[in-house]
């Protein structure tokens, strides 16, 4: 399969190298917009630094992966499905809900494969949580998760400069990190979002996205869902961030930090404590097999655009509702 890769200083690209080293892949080519780490991927990978995207698009690959800022997926995206490439696409997919909802539509009328890195539904949580482990979807009462990362200069120093502007990068912690969790908890309970309250805060006075906030969110079925997010973990690299969590469902209470997934039946008063991969970096190679897998046996993917928009729809409300103070705000679950 030959791989084209678009924008390649994005700070998640490192991840997805040992899987772009598979047999039967061949990277024919990347580019680099901010002009930060071409050079030194096209030399690790052993290929060609276009001058552009558009030299890019113009070459002959299989497959792309799509890695630009927030302000440039959507046209980029557009651009593919117009040529009838398949591709993954990190999130947010866009800059605004409208962004990710007209290329969606625009892949579903051209049979374009699109599937967007939601890594926690191919991560060893989401395997513990699932009705194979006995936890149905139905049976979830109350989900919460805390997830803190590197402060925001680490984006500062990857070259990614422009994800602390909003108007380039549309929202910070809760879009970058917590939109995971906002995935995870409608995939876990098979309901959608359907009402958030939020609440953000900022700390540097040159940064205008979200280097603090707290969405508590609502499903369909009348689950409730605290996500907490953060650019404020003194990340090392042996340490990068602050990740716990906590759910209430019929069968069991389950709490999880560091590498601890702790259960408590509810039956029989009985607990167990075992050790799981945490570490999210883990699973975007793993993704991205999975979504060549889903390619070449037809599958759709196991998350795309459909999943992103959802999520927006849900961050957008969650922004307009930290603005009215908290106000909570209903979101269309017809989506």
């Amino acid at each position: 399969m030959r791989i084209a890769i678009f924008d390649v200083s994005h700070w998640h690209f490192p991840l997805y190298i040992t899987a772009l080293r598979d047999p039967g892949i061949e990277v024919i080519g990347i580019s680099d917009s901010a002009a930060f780490a071409g050079p030194r991927f096209s030399e690790l990978l052993d290929c060609k630094l276009y001058g552009s995207n558009d030299e890019l698009m113009g070459q002959d690959f299989d497959f792309a992966l799509v890695f630009s800022r927030h302000s440039d997926m959507a046209e980029l995206a557009e651009r593919l499905i117009a040529k009838g490439k398949p591709f993954l696409i990190e999130k947010p997919c866009g800059l605004r809900l409208e962004d990710v909802r007209r290329i969606r539509k625009l892949s579903e009328k051209h049979g374009v494969f699109v599937s967007v890195p939601f890594i926690q539904r191919v991560s060893d949580l989401a395997d513990r949580l699932s009705p194979a482990a006995g936890f149905m979807p139905d049976g979830f009462q109350h989900l919460s998760f805390r997830f803190v990362v590197g402060s925001v200069n680490r984006y500062e120093r990857n070259g990614c400069a422009w994800m602390l502007d909003k108007t380039l990068a549309g929202g910070g912690s809760m879009l970058n990190v917590g939109i995971h969790f906002i995935d995870l908890i409608s995939d876990l309970t098979k309901s959608p979002i359907t009402e958030v309250s939020g609440q953000v805060q900022i700390y540097r006075p040159d940064v205008t996205v979200d280097e603090q906030a707290v969405f508590t969110c609502r499903t369909a079925a009348g689950q409730i869902g605290v996500i907490e997010t953060g650019y404020l973990y003194p990340s090392t690299a042996d340490d990068q961030r602050d990740f716990a969590f906590s759910l209430s469902h019929r069968q069991s209470y389950i709490r999880g930090y560091a590498d601890q997934f702790y259960a408590k039946s509810r039956e029989q008063g009985k607990a167990s404590a075992t050790t799981i991969e945490y570490n999210t970096d883990e699973y975007y190679p793993v993704f991205l097999r999975r979504s060549w897998a889903d390619l070449e046996n037809g599958h759709p993917p196991v998350a795309g655009l459909l999943e992103a928009e959802r999520a927006l729809a849900v961050i957008e409300a969650g922004y307009r509702s930290a603005a009215k103070g908290g106000a909570p705000e209903v979101i269309d679950s017809t989506i």
